[in-house]
């Protein structure tokens, strides 16, 4: 039993005629009325009684058709309900991203995704750049934020922008005043920086010391707010992202 063999029944007995039941399906006669046929062998019973002047319903036909009915009414149902899931985007998805992008482009995004598709439910999951390549791998993660190179033949990668490096100082600094701040100014600051744990972290580093800046850190923190804090209480300066120098104006 198949469904488009449903179809041509069902048309067939609420018009009481085949040709008029192909016109509605458009299909041509013959290959409804051999879909019938073979509708009927499956089930071992004749569904119509064939006349000169059309087709009557035989008892086994009138008890199928409220049930067939019925069939095609749900499969009817859950095609326009998933054509409207699927507009309004029901369903889970899991976003992970690194911690050093996650309170400054996750909030604004959800947002967005909030407004663009109300019937989708959201859930985020912070984790370091190699734990987050693990969940695309095993499909525990349906999109991640990333820092980029992120190289492996099964991740598709899409690259959204690049975000420069900004010198983080106390506001009470002798060169806060200054518009611009040279590598040799810098070489003499204490350092203050993220752990290398963060791919964040290992690119500052490096950074760093390719240009001789690292001479003197005093603090590795694992949290980009910690490391604000440190500079804020003059610690030391640091490098961190222009979005995260930018959400802490107070610095």
């Amino acid at each position: 039993m198949e469904l488009h063999q449903l179809r041509y029944f069902v048309a067939a007995a609420e018009l009481s005629s085949i040709s008029r039941a192909a016109d509605r399906c458009r299909v041509a006669q013959p290959s409804l009325s051999q879909q019938i046929r073979k509708l009927e062998q499956g089930l071992g019973v004749n569904l119509f009684d064939r006349m000169h002047r059309g087709i009557q319903l035989t008892e086994a036909g009138r008890a199928l058709l409220p049930r067939a009915q019925r069939i095609l009414a749900e499969v009817h149902h859950a095609e326009t309900r998933l054509e409207a899931d699927v507009r309004a985007g029901a369903g889970t998805l899991v976003i992970g991203a690194i911690p050093t992008l996650a309170p400054y482009l996750l909030p604004s995004v959800l947002g967005e995704l909030e407004h663009a598709y109300p019937a989708c439910e959201p859930t985020v999951r912070e984790d370091l750049t190699e734990s987050l390549v693990d969940g695309l791998l095993e499909n525990t993660l349906d999109v991640a934020l990333l820092a980029t190179p992120v190289e492996h033949e099964a991740i598709e990668l899409t690259r959204l922008g690049r975000e420069p490096l900004r010198v983080v100082l106390p506001a009470n600094h002798p060169l806060a005043t200054q518009k611009s701040i040279g590598l040799a100014q810098l070489r003499e600051q204490p350092i203050v920086t993220l752990h290398t744990m963060h791919c964040l972290g290992r690119q500052i580093s490096e950074f760093c010391t390719m240009r001789r800046l690292a001479r003197r850190v005093v603090c590795h923190s694992a949290q980009l707010s910690t490391v604000l804090e440190f500079v804020r209480r003059g610690m030391g300066v640091s490098l961190v992202p222009a979005m995260t120098a930018e959400a802490d104006e107070s610095t």
